[in-house]
Parts: structure tokens; C-alpha cells; sequence
């Protein structure tokens, strides 16, 4: 099951590392991972746990003598409010925890940003791109993915400069996830006047066929789904069979499995969205993602961004020399640039990546095919 509202995951107890053969001189750094380890979002909650303990493995067996020894301590929030605030305050009442990485959930995160800033403990966030994260006002939050709005922007600024279209279309439910990429979207176009219609329909019953009429009344020429293909998807075959043939566009809630296997018929040459670099053309992540592998297994695009967070910590921590979460997250909210497995971040003041990137990709025949990224640099090869 997906996190609805949360970067896809797609492609109790505490716990700590393995105990490893160190010299009793090294002092040691813990880094917090609240996230949901059983339940219905445990597979989730495994692979981004599983990220950070792929980044901490690579960093302690390759350190150098005198370097920080990193453990990882793990705490279950089901991803449910009630126990996000009950093992988030666990995490904050161990002073051996220097930052926080998760949750997985937006409701889980936001119920637990005051806590986190009171205790002046960085948060680190991988998986949520809800806009709500990052406008509270607080300065120990970082977040990874592009924020929902901004993806919007940089979908519509694709989706144009490849399919040119005078009438623009956008479906999207009223539940959690959605409103803010839909409006990043029209937005966009607005400021090449050109006007996208908008269709809203319920999340908890959904009448796709009567959305699909609605939309198509319209005669829109290009379709954006502003959803997830768990909750969207089955729209896509319902406007397939009332006659559109036009192009589809999706953010990151349809770089999912089900679009290139349930959906890839209807699907077929979609353009998608996501935070999710094509690691196949980053020679830098090589190494350390067949490190991951050979540990953990796939790489799933929530692990890639726990280990590009955990990545963060630990070179704060190396800049830095601290070992106290104030002067940790007094460091952090000052700048600085920060390379990881999934590309370089520098944050802005309200804890967003400045210049945020964005990667495309299309379905083709049953599979995700890597089209470009939003801006150029020089972390991939193209």
C-alpha cells in the first residue's frame, strides 16, 4: 500500500546496527529513523529505514580513523499521527540522537514539526512533498523532493515545450494529495495564457466515468492526472474508451509499478514526474548504489532519498564537529551545498532544496523509459 500525498515509494521497537570492531577512541553519533516498521506502510517504512542503514554500513567501514561511528535507532509510528507524536517524543527524549530522519507520511511529519523544532533536533524529511511541510516557519526541518506546487510548474513547463497544448486539462480528487501539483500546473500555464480547466472529483467515492465526461466535454488535446495510479488509475482506461486519444502527463503519484504493468496499455507514453534521478546515468552513484544492493536489495526511490538525507547528516556532522542537535541544526539552516547519491541540494531558509530538479519519464511498452531531467547539470550524463 502507498502513502497517498508522499514521495512514492514505487520501484515499536528500537533498533540499532550491528555491533561493529571499533577503536574505543571513535566517538559515536546516533541518527533517529521514525517511519512505520509494522502495519499496512511497513514495506515502505523498510525501505526507507533500509536507507539510511545502507548509508551508515558504507560510512562506518569507510571512515578513517578518528571519524565519527554512526549507529541507527529506529522507531515505529505505524505511519499514524497518534504513534508519530508517541515515537517521535521517544526519539526526541534520546539525548544520544543528534537528528531525525522521516516520517513517511505527511499527517505523521506535520503532527510532529513543533516537537522537533522545540527540541531544536533537525528533521530531516525524504519521502513528503506536501507544500504544508516546509511554511510553518520552522528552521530545523530540510526536505529532499520537490515540493507538489513546484512539480506542477516543472510538469506543465515540460509537457509544453513537448506537446504544445491550447487546451489543457487537469483531474484531481479531493483527498490529501493533488490540489497543490494541480495548481502548480495551471499556474504555469497561466503565464503563457493559456487557460487549464480543472476537474475535482470525490477520493472517497469516485465517479470516474462521470469526471471522464466532464473532462471531455471540454475537447481538451492534453490530459494531466493529478493523483496517484492507485487512486487514478483505473480513469485512464475509462477515457481511453470514451474516445481520447490526446497525451497524458502524471506527477510523482504515477512513478508507480501499476502504471507500467496494470495501467501500461492505457499508459502507454505517458509523461511522469518524480524527485528520482535516473541513477543509471550518474556515474558518482555507481559504487555506492551496488553497495546498497548487495545489502539491501532494490533501490527503491524512499530508500534513495533516506540515504541521500543520512548522507546530509553525516557530512554536517564532518563540517561541523558536532555532536550537540543545536549547533547541528544551527549549521544546517546557515546553507552550504550537500552531495549525495540522488544529486546535490542546497536548502533554502524554509528548508526546500533551492533550484529544485525534477526528472521525466514515459511508459513504453509495459515499462519506464528515462526521458530528461527539468534542468541540466552535470549529475547525470544527459
Amino acid at each position: 500500500m502507498i502513502a497517498r500525498g508522499d514521495f512514492l515509494t514505487g520501484l515499536g521497537g528500537l533498533g540499532t546496527l550491528a555491533a561493529i570492531d571499533l577503536p574505543n577512541y571513535a566517538s559515536t553519533v546516533s541518527i533517529g529513523v521514525v517511519c512505520p516498521l509494522s502495519g499496512p506502510f511497513r514495506s515502505a517504512g523498510e525501505q526507507l529505514a533500509n536507507g539510511v542503514r545502507g548509508a551508515v554500513d558504507y560510512q562506518n567501514r569507510e571512515r578513517a580513523g578518528f571519524d565519527k561511528v554512526y549507529t541507527v535507532r529506529t522507531f515505529d509510528d505505524q505511519n499514524s499521527v497518534a504513534d508519530a507524536i508517541v515515537n517521535g517524543q521517544f526519539a526526541i527524549d534520546d539525548p544520544t540522537i543528534i537528528a531525525v530522519i522521516g516520517h513517511l507520511g505527511a499527517k505523521a511529519t506535520l503532527a510532529m514539526l513543533r516537537a522537533y523544532a522545540q527540541a531544536q533536533l533537525p528533521l530531516v524529511v525524504p519521502a513528503v512533498t506536501a507544500d504544508a511541510l516546509t511554511t510553518q516557519g520552522y528552521r530545523n526541518v530540510f526536505r529532499l523532493t520537490t515540493r507538489d506546487l513546484v512539480e506542477g510548474q516543472l510538469l506543465a513547463k515540460f509537457v509544453n515545450a513537448r506537446s504544445s497544448p491550447k487546451v489543457p486539462h487537469v483531474l484531481v480528487q479531493d483527498g490529501d494529495y493533488g490540489a497543490d501539483v494541480a495548481d502548480g500546473y495551471a499556474r504555469q500555464f497561466a503565464t503563457l495564457k493559456v487557460d487549464t480547466k480543472i476537474t475535482i472529483f470525490k477520493y472517497d467515492k469516485p465517479d470516474f466515468s462521470g469526471a471522464a465526461d466532464d473532462t471531455l466535454a471540454g475537447k481538451p488535446d492534453h490530459i494531466m492526472l493529478a493523483g496517484t495510479a492507485q487512486d487514478m488509475g483505473p480513469i485512464v482506461k475509462i477515457l481511453r474508451d470514451k474516445g481520447y486519444t490526446g497525451p497524458l502527463a502524471a506527477p510523482q503519484g504515477f512513478f508507480d509499478a501499476l502504471t507500467a504493468s496494470k495501467y501500461a496499455v492505457e499508459c502507454e507514453g505517458i509523461v511522469v514526474s518524480t524527485s528520482m534521478p535516473y541513477l543509471a546515468l550518474a556515474p558518482t552513484a555507481f559504487r555506492l548504489l551496488n553497495d546498497y544492493q548487495s545489502s539491501y536489495g532494490p533501490f527503491a526511490p524512499v530508500s534513495a532519498f533516506a540515504y541521500a538525507a543520512t548522507q546530509i547528516i553525516i557530512s554536517a556532522v564532518h563540517r561541523t564537529g558536532a555532536t550537540a542537535r543545536n549547533t547541528l541544526m544551527s549549521s544546517m539552516s546557515l546553507g552550504g551545498n550537500y552531495d549525495t547519491i540522488v544529486g546535490s541540494f542546497t536548502f533554502s531558509p524554509t528548508g526546500d532544496p533551492i533550484d529544485p530538479e525534477l526528472y521525466f519519464y514515459t511508459v513504453a511498452s509495459g515499462k519506464f523509459s528515462y526521458l530528461k531531467q527539468a534542468h541540466s547539470s552535470t549529475f547525470l550524463s544527459r
